[in-house]
Formats: structure tokens, C-alpha cells, sequence
């Protein structure tokens, strides 16, 4: 009888060991993304960039093509989940209206320059080379109505600089 005990006991302890390190998984599978915010465990597919407009640098001409994020769900996302972007390609944020703004990284694989416009549509700030994926807060430091965020590195190499003005 203690034999059977032992054996039984074996057996429970082996399956129980294989079913807690994943060998043997049971449970269902499900297709729901992960929400975690770190790089390796984020499951959600990229979205792809839609050109919505054309955006000029009025001070040497520089144009790139800007996808427009003017509502809450557009704003909210962003650039998050984008592994890439053409160097011509940027996103324009537009708000309703002139305040301070702050800007983060989260769930954003690439770095970004964010360059924050007043309602003239003048540069006030840039903020160079963001680091991707950082919850970090990006202030405009001024009353800010518009955003655009490109590749990092973009402004220096454009030779983009705060008082430059846009147009779309």
C-alpha cells in the first residue's frame, strides 16, 4: 500500500512540476494583446501610416508628409506601436485650442524630435532625440496648439530650429 502511496504521490508531484513550468499548458489561448507596456511583450500590430496632408518648413522649403492626429482616440495613439517611419514623414497633432502641452513616449519605438507650434504656426519648442518607449513627461514650456513629431535627428539634419515657421 505504501508502494501505490509513493508511486501516486511521484506521479501527482511530475505532473503538477511539468504543468507549472509550461511543459504540459492547459488553459486556453486566448488572441487578446498583452497590455504591458514593455517592448518584448507588446502584441498589438502596427499600424500603418496614412498621408493625410503635406507639411512645408517655410524657412528652406523641407517638405514631408504628415499623418493628422486631431481627435482624442488619434491623439491618444499616436505614434505608438510604429517600428519605422520614412525620414519624409511626420505627425501633425492639432488640439483645439493654445495651452502647455506634455508629450510622452510610451509604447513609441522610434526616437522622435517633438517640436511644439503656437497657433501662428511657429516653432517654440524642440525637443530632440526623445528616448523611445520612456514614460518621461515632454513639456512645450509655452502655449502650444500644434505638434509634430518626425525621426530624431531630423531637425539637425534639416537644420530646423525654434522660431522657424510651417504650413500645411
Amino acid at each position: 500500500m505504501k508502494k501505490i502511496i509513493a508511486i501516486i504521490l511521484v506521479i501527482v508531484l511530475l505532473f503538477g512540476g511539468l504543468i507549472s513550468t509550461g511543459i504540459l499548458n492547459f488553459s486556453k489561448k486566448t488572441q487578446e494583446p498583452i497590455t504591458q507596456s514593455s517592448p518584448e511583450n507588446v502584441a498589438v500590430e502596427e499600424p500603418p501610416f496614412k498621408k493625410e496632408g503635406e507639411l512645408i518648413f517655410t524657412k528652406n522649403q523641407q517638405k514631408i508628409s504628415i499623418e493628422i492626429a486631431d481627435n482624442d482616440q488619434e491623439t491618444t495613439q499616436g505614434l505608438m506601436y510604429r517600428r519605422a517611419m520614412p525620414d519624409s514623414c511626420g505627425m501633425l497633432f492639432i488640439f483645439p485650442n493654445s495651452e502647455p502641452r506634455t508629450f510622452w513616449m510610451k509604447n513609441t519605438y522610434i526616437p522622435l524630435d517633438i517640436l511644439f507650434l503656437d497657433e501662428a504656426k511657429k516653432i517654440i519648442t524642440i525637443q530632440a532625440n526623445r528616448i523611445p518607449f520612456s514614460e518621461e513627461q515632454i513639456p512645450s514650456y509655452e502655449n502650444a496648439k500644434y505638434v509634430l513629431e518626425v525621426n530624431a535627428g531630423y531637425c539637425q539634419r534639416k537644420d530646423i530650429q525654434k522660431g522657424d515657421g510651417v504650413k500645411w
